[in-house]
C-alpha cells in the first residue's frame, strides 16, 4: 500500500473558517468520492491539530490505490475537474498548498507484530 501524509498550517483567525468549510464538505461527500476514485486513492483522513497559541495545523494522510503513486496521484490530481472540484479547489488552496509531501519515518502495523515479526527495542 503507498500513502502520503502532509501538514497545512491554518492561523488561529482561519481556524474557524477551516471548520466551516470542512462542515460544509461533510455535508456532501460525493464529489469527493468521485474525486478518489478517479485519481487513484480509496481512504482520506484530516485532523485539525490546535496548538497553544490558536493557531492549527491541518494534518491529511491519503491511500492510494494498487498501482498508483505519489507522481500518478500528483499528476492525476492537478488534471482532474468537476463540479466539486470547481467548489472545493479555490476553497481548500486560500488556505496554502503543501509545497511538499510527507516523508515516511515509520511504518508500523500490528498484524505484522503479532505475526511474529520482529518489534526491536531500545538499548
Amino acid at each position: 500500500m503507498t500513502s502520503t501524509a502532509w501538514a497545512l498550517p491554518i492561523p488561529h483567525e482561519r481556524v474557524q473558517e477551516f471548520r466551516d468549510l470542512m462542515a460544509d464538505l461533510n455535508e456532501d461527500l460525493s464529489g469527493l468520492a468521485e474525486r478518489a476514485q478517479a485519481v487513484g486513492y480509496h481512504r482520506e483522513r484530516m485532523w485539525l491539530q490546535p496548538d497553544q497559541d490558536g493557531d492549527a495545523a491541518l494534518i491529511v494522510y491519503l491511500e492510494f490505490d494498487e498501482g498508483v503513486d505519489l507522481a500518478t496521484f500528483s499528476e492525476r490530481l492537478l488534471a482532474y475537474e468537476s463540479e466539486f472540484t470547481r467548489w472545493w479547489t479555490p476553497r481548500f488552496e486560500s488556505f496554502g498548498l503543501p509545497r511538499s509531501f510527507g516523508e515516511p519515518l515509520l511504518s508500523w502495523d500490528a498484524e505484522r507484530t503479532s505475526s511474529g515479526a520482529r518489534t526491536g527495542g531500545r538499548s
